[in-house]
């Protein structure tokens, strides 16, 4: 069995289920301790990405990442990625005794798993309560404290930024001054005053 799982076609989604494995004792461990892991890399900053922001907000959008905490949709990726490996595997080898490389394997599991989690994120994020209850409305997003993830915002020329509501949900928003002459770099926090068509008018956070 062990054989199995450390062979070179199933190495990498033997890893994928045993860090699944991992971070459920961590944070079972944690629970009991009173601390939770599910909302930690939502508070980890993205830098270095050289690309527009409208972008990464549409492909984030698109994967769901604003509907579940991030170590969430991690987690269903791995499991979904680990699984779907090894089913592939012993799929192809049942039905024509043959194993695929690698090089096909891993690529066609991460891309079939990253579908599956956008849409498995969906799903999830309708039957936890908290997520159910944090369905609110663009309006009330005004006042709210943000960060900026991505890029540098001026009039005109929005940038992502991230901000938690009340019930730790996190949310994804282009953001751009209300003054004409005022710029928002990476890492620096904007309140949200108005949205517009297809961004949100915010002023600095003193």
């Amino acid at each position: 069995m062990l054989d199995i799982l450390l062979s070179d076609a199933n190495f990498w989604f033997s890893i994928a289920l045993a860090t699944v494995a991992i971070l459920f004792i961590i944070e079972i461990v944690g629970l009991v301790f009173g601390i939770s892991m599910v909302g930690l890399l939502d508070d980890m900053p993205i830098s270095n990405i050289d690309v527009e922001s409208s972008s990464i907000l549409s492909f984030g959008n698109w994967l769901n990442l604003d509907r579940v905490p991030l170590l969430i949709w991690l987690v269903v990726l791995l499991t979904i990625f680990g699984l779907l490996g090894f089913v592939t595997n012993f799929a192809t080898q049942s039905i024509a005794n043959i194993t695929l490389p690698v090089w096909v394997s891993l690529p066609f599991a991460a891309v079939v798993g990253i579908i599956f989690t956008s849409k498995v994120s969906v799903i999830i994020a309708a039957v936890i309560p908290k997520f159910q209850t944090s369905a609110i409305q663009s309006d009330d997003f005004i006042g709210a404290v943000a960060h900026i993830t991505i890029g540098i915002a001026s009039k005109g020329n929005p940038a992502e930024a991230k901000f938690t509501d009340d019930y730790s949900q996190p949310h994804y928003v282009l953001v751009e001054p209300f003054e004409d002459n005022e710029l928002f770099k990476q890492g620096e926090r904007v309140i949200l005053v108005k949205k517009t068509t297809h961004s949100w008018l915010a002023t600095r956070y003193q």
